[in-house]
């Protein structure tokens, strides 16, 4: 009995934090409705000076080619107002690429220089911050290594800082270089199709807190320096800025027109690591700036919520793992949190009472259910409503990106693992931990065997917790036949199946480690 109730207990408290979650998308996906772009200002007397900041760290396989891209950039906008600025932390044939690219630019008389540290503290923020601090140009663009911005990039977003002394960001949108190289890239951009096409113009229609991208975007040098600058202390710098910026009252700009080519990890092992250091780096920054945020009284209930389910929202994959694991638990154990046991209330014994009174609190729970599983099943499709209007959104069909759509219900509930991990490498640990850069191959159809790319990422030690969650779901599915309580199959069949898909795909694309 008290095992009945501790699940139901579980099972309501689950229900309720992934109801305000699914049912923020339902907010934003009102919001994205009523974003409409932002003129574009008159181009100012003059054009500003803007350094061009390009953070690498052995990136050989791409770093021409971002490099080209940059420099057709300056070209357009102007040699003599721009400057790309290599923020070089290598330690492989990177840095003799490098050294290539910057004298030939240098002999058609671009601005272009390389900043080498002796470590690579910070990592990323540390290499930015070590640029601003000998920045002299107003504006700062940033492109990470996989990116080729277009031509026209800068053209089309200094002139809105001429307009507004408070505009501290401009943002662009990130499309995709290598989204046709394989179903599993067309599933992913169809995820990362959901911020830029529904979280971001959402949250900027709404008028609530924003984050910088870290790739794709200029950034006003004030700015960052009234907001403190580059800071280390989370694996989000970019985020983490974002949010201290907008503190301070200056605002960043989402131009949901102007779009910035990029590659998707290409390999589940690759896109495990990307989300969980989004999810570490997302809950380090809230750790960091909900604290002072939600007891400030300058900002309204509507930004200081919606603040906290935006860095709080990598909290859905340690929900998942619970939920699974509960279902589980429950079809092991012979427990159905949904419904009442069987209390037999023949002969008198001293329980008779106790299991009438918990008879009426099963009634009760199950009038509870009846009212509550609209609501779940609302806020669980509320995802999926996303990503149809983000097909919508690009004319795409529905029907021949099916396909990507499975495969992407599998990535989600399969990551869930890894990306609870960085959530609780976040929560639960101080020590600050290591920027691994997500691998990169410039050529989207390179077919060549991955696994003897050094650039590859090495066997992960999840994959035994992977292979456990495999076996512990068939074992509950089994089980949950045999006791003839289907009702948590719609948990445990797909968990399952994701579960064993990332198992499953995660070693053929990894290495073994260096000795």
């Amino acid at each position: 009995m008290i095992l009945q109730l501790l699940f139901l207990a579980f099972s309501l408290v689950l229900s309720l934090l992934f109801f305000v979650y699914g049912f923020n998308h339902y907010y934003l996906q009102n919001a994205a409705n009523r974003y409409h772009s932002t003129p574009f200002p008159k181009y100012p007397l003059a054009l500003p000076a803007v350094s061009i900041q390009l953070p690498v760290y052995n990136e050989k396989n791409v770093i021409r080619r971002l490099v080209t891209a940059c420099a057709v950039m300056v070209e357009v906008y102007g040699k003599e107002k721009a400057s790309i600025f290599i923020l070089d932390d290598s330690d492989d044939d990177t840095v003799l690429e490098v050294d290539r690219i910057v004298q030939e630019l240098k002999t058609k008389q671009f601005h272009i220089e390389t900043l080498r540290r002796n470590n690579r503290n910070g990592f990323k923020a540390g290499a930015l911050q070590a640029a601003l601090n000998r920045t002299e140009e107003e504006f700062i663009a940033i492109f990470d290594a996989d990116f080729v911005p277009p031509p026209d990039f800068l053209l089309r977003t200094l002139p809105y800082f001429d307009h507004n002394k408070y505009l501290g960001i401009v943002q662009g949108r990130w499309t995709y270089l290598n989204k046709n190289s394989s179903l599993l890239t067309q599933a992913i951009s169809l995820a990362i199709d959901v911020h830029f096409l529904i979280e971001q113009p959402g949250r900027f229609a709404a008028g609530i807190f924003q984050n910088f991208n870290g790739s794709g975007g200029v950034l006003r040098k004030k700015a960052v320096i009234d907001a403190g600058g580059w800071q280390a202390d989370t694996l989000a710098e970019d985020l983490d800025l974002s949010y201290r910026l907008q503190m301070l009252g200056y605002r960043i700009l989402y131009l949901k027109d102007l779009v910035c080519p990029c590659e998707i990890p290409p390999t589940v092992p690759s896109f495990k690591l990307q989300q969980g250091r989004w999810a570490c780096g997302s809950f380090q920054t809230a750790l960091k700036i909900l604290p002072q945020l939600v007891q400030n009284a300058k900002f309204g209930f509507k930004q200081r919520l919606q603040a906290f389910i935006h860095l709080t929202g990598y909290l859905i994959q340690p929900l998942m793992v619970i939920s699974f694991v509960l279902a589980c638990l429950a079809a092991l154990m012979g427990v159905n949190s949904s419904h009442g046991p069987h209390l037999g209330t023949e002969g008198s014994t001293p329980g008779v009472f106790f299991a009438t009174r918990v008879a009426s609190l099963i009634f009760l729970q199950n009038l509870f259910w009846a009212f509550l599983i609209p609501f779940i099943v609302l806020c669980t499709i509320a995802p999926w409503i996303s990503l149809v209007l983000t097909l919508k959104g690009q004319n795409l069909s529905l029907v021949r990106n099916l396909a990507s759509l499975l495969l992407l219900l599998l990535l989600c509930f399969g990551i869930s693992l890894s990306t609870m991990r960085g959530v609780f490498r976040a929560l639960f640990t101080s020590q600050s931990r290591e920027w691994i850069r997500t691998p990169k191959y410039a050529d989207s159809q390179d077919r060549k065997d991955w696994q003897k790319d050094n650039s590859q990422l090495p066997y992960d030690s999840l994959w035994l917790w992977e292979l456990v969650f495999v076996i512990m779901g068939l074992w509950a599915i089994v089980d949950t036949f045999l006791q003839r309580n289907l009702s948590g199959l719609f948990v445990l069949i797909p968990f399952t199946i994701s579960y064993a898909y990332i198992f499953i795909f995660s070693f053929p694309r990894s290495r073994k480690s260096k000795a």
